[in-house]
């Protein structure tokens, strides 16, 4: 094996391990190598106010031949909020385009990934294959009911 593969290959393992952000210039070698994983297919960001306040972060882990999202141990929202749901928005800044309050959604502009288990608590759902990671932008706790967001998270940084 190159040194490069080596080098490579351990900037990846740390950084599925939750280990700091690979390097710009294992980013940079990775893409002349073409080794570079597909884009979404590993992310952990904290959740960011939106209609509710929120505490807790969120990662994208490879579990065999599924991608999974889980919701850190200190994750909570609003717990009174009814038909809460964990979806995916194309955009990188979901909420730049309405406002408070409730922080509405537009019909069409979000993908449902399941009804949130728990308002507090970890948590993990199965991201099914028909969810194209590397079109979506951000994760979002939504209020079905009343199309009131609750919190959000960039995908990418």
């Amino acid at each position: 094996m190159t040194a490069l593969k080596t080098t490579l290959i351990g900037a990846l393992a740390l950084a599925m391990l939750g280990g700091s952000a690979v390097p710009l210039q294992a980013q940079s070698m990775m893409k002349e190598d073409k080794m570079m994983a597909p884009a979404g297919a590993m992310a952990k960001h904290s959740f960011r106010k939106a209609e509710a306040p929120v505490s807790g972060s969120f990662q994208i882990k490879k579990e065999g031949d599924k991608k999974v999202l889980v919701l850190s141990s200190d994750f909570k929202t609003n717990d009174m909020a009814p038909d809460l749901k964990v979806i995916f928005s194309p955009s990188a800044t979901p909420l730049a385009s309405t406002k408070a309050p409730g922080y509405p959604l537009k019909a069409g502009s979000y993908t449902i990934l399941a009804s949130l288990k728990s308002a507090a608590g970890a948590q993990s759902y199965v991201i099914p294959a028909s969810i194209d990671l590397g079109k979506q932008g951000s994760v979002l706790i939504w209020c079905k009911k009343f199309n009131a967001t609750m919190a959000w998270a960039p995908l990418k940084p």
